[in-house]
């Protein structure tokens, strides 16, 4: 896994974790012109693959998304 790839993930795993997101089991979450194309491409697929979790392209690029989960389904 590379460096970069990590730090996106880490990042947005934060903005996941963030009492607000967390709340409404909803969080927006933009591409940053640092982040390589490939390593968000990667991200989205990896995101894809998460039961509960529905991730919903902003844009025409995918590069702004919606994430939205369903906390009670992932317990079950």
């Amino acid at each position: 896994m590379s460096k970069s790839y990590e730090q996106l993930v880490k990042r947005v795993q934060k903005e996941i974790g963030s009492p607000g997101a967390q709340s409404k089991h909803c969080v927006e979450i933009r591409r940053r012109e640092d982040d390589s194309a490939d390593d968000w491409a990667r991200m989205l697929e990896d995101l894809g693959t998460v039961e509960n979790v529905t991730v919903i392209p902003l844009d025409d690029n995918a590069e702004h998304i919606r994430l939205r989960w369903n906390p009670e389904e992932s317990m079950a």
